[in-house]
């Protein structure tokens, strides 16, 4: 059962109109509650947004699938968005903050998902404009990910990759991305 959540919960990047509304996003934000805290420190602050006329403000700020030329148009875009941020006043390493914002973000995702809506992790964002347009305080958090939800339209398929190979790609006509996997032979280094 899990197997199967983990192979469904990908990127995706392209959405239907559906709606997500704040009482689904809170509880994706108390799946992301749930996960483990390096030293419990729990510093991850999440702002959602369920407003439609926020996430066409927050659209143009926002750059998808890095590795090939290709974006969604605003009317596939995301029907919602979580900014997570960081406090500025934290004890931890940026490693270890990475390590959280890692889990948080893996957790949100796979609810998401359960809930039938999925999601894309989003780096590549202005920083500054995302936080103006949400009013975030920037001299007490830093914004980390945006993570972008919605009703799914495209899908993803997993391919075999090979190392050296393992640039994604998309049939844009279709609708489907392709993402490449190496093997589980590949990966582990060692057996005892």
């Amino acid at each position: 059962m899990l197997n199967e959540l983990l192979i469904k919960t990908r990127s995706h990047r392209t959405f239907d109109s559906t709606e997500i509304d704040i009482e689904t996003l809170e509880s994706l934000i108390n799946a992301a509650h749930l996960g483990g805290s390096a030293r419990n420190s729990q510093t991850l602050r999440y702002t959602l947004v369920s407003s439609q006329s926020l996430c066409h403000k927050i659209f143009p700020h926002t750059a998808w699938a890095g590795a090939i030329p290709w974006s969604p148009t605003l009317e596939e875009g995301p029907k919602a968005y979580i900014l997570i941020s960081t406090l500025k006043e934290n004890l931890l390493s940026p490693i270890t903050l990475g390590i959280d914002i890692g889990i948080a973000c893996q957790n949100i995702l796979l609810k998401a998902t359960e809930l039938g809506f999925g999601g894309c992790l989003i780096g590549a964002f202005n920083k500054l404009d995302v936080s103006k347009t949400l009013d975030l305080d920037m001299d007490t958090y830093n914004p980390q990910i945006l993570v972008a939800l919605g009703k799914p339209t495209d899908k993803v398929i997993l391919t075999k990759g090979n190392i050296g190979n393992l640039k994604y790609h998309r049939d844009v006509e279709e609708n489907v991305h392709y993402v490449p996997k190496l093997s589980l032979e590949t990966l582990i280094l060692k057996k005892f």
